[in-house]
């Protein structure tokens, strides 16, 4: 699925040399047949990529191999640039996690409001986590009012951007690590606030889970997305709401609807 987030004309396909591991783990189990056949070919053209593929995840070096080996004999430069394109537009968030400072310019990061993460609780003294934190939206707004805040992203480059960035605002309390929501590198109840926005909603009662271990008793685990471009008639997310999130709406100032939510923890 395309986001519209890059124009994938603009890329090179060797921006893919750029791929962490669990990204290139993760574009191997795809399932779209026409995602598949024009990778295929394009794999093909970039022998320099399918090798990459293969030493960054030996455990699916076959998988591309034999990909690869499907993509029809003869294509023409013109066909092989459009597979390239198609390959690149539907991992254009993938794309644009290669390329920060891009990233950082997008509208649903650079019209949000930090108030829309700060009026849901005092982040005063308090300890933070924000998972998938990206280029630090949700950390940096966190951080003038928070004893410490560790900024969790899984993306090496937005790792390297984000580190960049900080020493830029000369933020101090900001502590960058590899990590994932599935997998949390913290132990149990070490914060007061664990905050998120665009990662949760792959397995929601799983990723509930790891939120809820790392968080105090009292604390408060809050999801806080950017702006949003579409309408949502059917309102909020009934399977968060099911497992015990409080929410509130406002319309977007990209003209799409916004919901926030957050639960207190009040069990070990």
């Amino acid at each position: 699925m395309s986001y519209g987030w890059i124009d994938a004309k603009e890329y090179s396909f060797n921006s893919l040399l750029l791929m962490d591991t669990w990204i290139v783990r993760y574009i191997s189990h795809k399932k779209n047949p026409e995602f598949n056949r024009n990778l295929a070919v394009a794999l093909v053209a970039n022998p320099v990529v399918l090798w990459y593929f293969g030493s960054k995840c030996p455990d699916r070096r076959e998988y591309y191999e034999t990909l690869a080996g499907s993509a029809p004999a003869g294509v023409s430069p013109e066909h092989i640039r459009e597979c390239e394109i198609h390959v690149l537009d539907a991992l254009d968030t993938f794309i644009v996690y290669l390329y920060p400072a891009i990233m950082d310019e997008l509208p649903y990061i650079k019209a949000w409001d930090m108030q829309r993460l700060l009026s849901i609780t005092d982040f005063t003294g308090k300890t933070v986590l924000d998972i998938g934190s990206g280029t630090g939206r949700l950390a940096i707004a966190a951080a003038p009012f928070a004893k410490w805040v560790y900024a969790c992203e899984p993306v090496d480059r937005l790792r390297e951007y984000l580190r960049e960035k900080l020493a830029r605002l000369k933020i101090e309390n900001v502590y960058v690590v590899d990590g994932t929501l599935g997998k949390l590198p913290f132990p149990d109840e070490l914060f007061d606030i664990v905050v998120s926005g665009h990662v949760f909603g792959d397995d929601y009662r799983e990723e509930l889970r790891q939120m809820s271990r790392v968080t105090k008793v009292g604390g408060c685990i809050i999801d806080c997305p950017g702006e949003e471009y579409e309408k949502c008639p059917d309102g909020p997310n009934r399977e968060m709401i099911e497992l015990g999130f409080e929410y509130a709406h406002y319309e977007s100032s990209l003209g799409g609807d916004v919901y926030r939510y957050w639960k207190w923890k009040t069990n070990p």
